[in-house]
């Protein structure tokens, strides 16, 4: 007889981690969101912590043992540190593999980008099923994609595609991911419109607040209305290139995407060849989460490289 099981899945963001276990069909048995600490180290330990309490008490209630563990994280995660995740002091330093392993001996850990964690969910059990290839759009403090295709997240040759938020904004760029400079994400990214907004307006309001305020005041759609089309620029580029049957727009920022869909959709049904269908993920809120529950179910097929 098979022994009952479940999973752990652990996402860490920039702002909040989000931690559960679920049972074989993805459904969350128990679960915390905890506050990402500003120090990496201590964020992880925290988030540990939490993680062992959770497996306590599913085992307890449900009679079960944990039978994998799935991480979504910042960056690209390597054995000596994490790649392109500056929004953690001490995240680049983290020897997070070492960590986590040490945390569940004889558990498989499997370890992915967040983004594309998000998009093995939508693929799993959302708006990306049966979509070959599928594009999904992360819009939020961060900026990225992923392109799933054959069944598979497409990792690139150093488990870097989809970082867009280093692309450069015009030919005439000169400072970019050799200078610590996210070019496109310091544009269009949730921090840096807020930060704009207080620079220049004096505004302190986040990224969202100003979507959802452009949507009655018409002075605020104005200042938004070239970042916006910056954004519409680049996804077409992209759309062009990759052919994909659907993309999906998830992250904070998709929850404001009455304002954003207009641009996106003018320029990618004036540009693309064969536009695609453009809709909002159906993880709007837990993406990150339920790709890491997604991942320790689908061990076999992780999405290492992130």
């Amino acid at each position: 007889m098979r022994e009952r099981s479940f999973v752990l899945g652990m996402d860490f963001g920039g702002t909040k981690m989000a931690l559960a276990t679920a049972d074989d069909t993805g459904t969350i048995l128990h679960r915390a969101d905890i506050p990402t600490l500003p120090d990496a180290q201590e964020a992880v330990s925290r988030a540990l912590e939490v993680a062992h309490q959770l497996i306590d008490c599913t085992r307890t209630q449900y009679q079960s043992q944990l039978r994998r563990v799935g991480v979504a994280t910042m960056g690209i995660t390597r054995d000596s540190g994490v790649l392109l995740a500056p929004n953690v002091a001490g995240w680049r330093e983290l020897r997070l593999p070492q960590l986590l392993h040490a945390a569940f001996p004889g558990i498989p850990v499997l370890i992915a980008n967040d983004v594309k964690s998000a998009a093995l969910a939508e693929f799993k059990w959302g708006a990306l099923q049966g979509m070959d290839p599928g594009l999904y759009v992360n819009l939020g403090t961060g900026i990225a994609v992923a392109l799933i295709a054959s069944g598979r997240i497409i990792q690139g040759a150093h488990g870097a595609s989809g970082e867009i938020a280093y692309n450069p904004l015009t030919e005439h760029d000169v400072y970019g991911v050799r200078d610590d400079v996210a070019p496109l994400e310091e544009r269009v990214g949730g921090r840096a419109i807020q930060r704009r907004a207080h620079d220049e307006l004096g505004w302190g309001l986040g990224a969202g607040d100003l979507l959802r305020r452009a949507q009655r005041d018409p002075s605020v759609r104005i200042w938004l209305e070239p970042i916006l089309r910056t954004l519409s620029f680049q996804l077409t580029h992209l759309v062009i290139a990759l052919d994909p049957a659907r993309v999906v727009i998830g992250g904070g920022l998709a929850t404001v995407h009455e304002v954003i869909f207009p641009y996106l959709r003018q320029s990618l049904n004036s540009f693309v060849p064969f536009p695609p269908e453009l809709v909002t993920a159906h993880f709007a809120r837990d993406a990150g989460l339920m790709g890491a529950i997604a991942l320790a179910l689908d061990g076999a097929q992780a999405v290492q490289g992130g």
